[in-house]
């Protein structure tokens, strides 16, 4: 009997360290930051997407903006996690907007502006561009 008890506490061992072993790692959920800075003066845009931070997604939308001529007035605008971001144009103004959805920051850009404007520029981060 004490050898069959020793067979089956044995076996019950061998299966519990089976089970955890194969069992998969738990994934971590990351956040992915993204950002629009925009010269004013120059009307340059930069634009970031899947940093680490928001700091870090403004300052690479800034360094982009400069990059790409704008003036020394480059500066974030906008920035957001896990969503979408966008710039509206109308004929005086520019506005901004984010959201979790494309659709959704398009909306808040253009519904900022005062005057009827159009999508300059929009970009989402990993698995928000719907």
């Amino acid at each position: 009997m004490k050898k069959f008890t020793t067979m089956v506490a044995v076996f019950v061992a061998s299966i519990a360290a089976v089970l955890a072993s194969s069992a998969a790692p738990a994934r971590a959920y990351t956040d992915y930051y993204g950002a629009i800075a925009l010269s004013r003066s120059t009307g340059t845009y930069g634009y970031s997407y899947d940093y680490d931070s928001f700091s870090q997604a403004e300052d690479a939308a800034v360094s982009q903006c400069l990059r790409a001529g704008g003036g020394s007035d480059c500066e974030a605008k906008i920035s957001w996690a896990n969503g979408c971001g966008a710039i509206a144009l109308s004929r005086d103004y520019w506005s901004y907007g984010s959201a979790a959805t494309l659709a959704g920051a398009k909306r808040d850009a253009l519904s900022s502006n005062p005057e009827p404007a159009s999508i300059e520029h929009w970009n989402c981060t990993s698995g928000y561009s719907l």
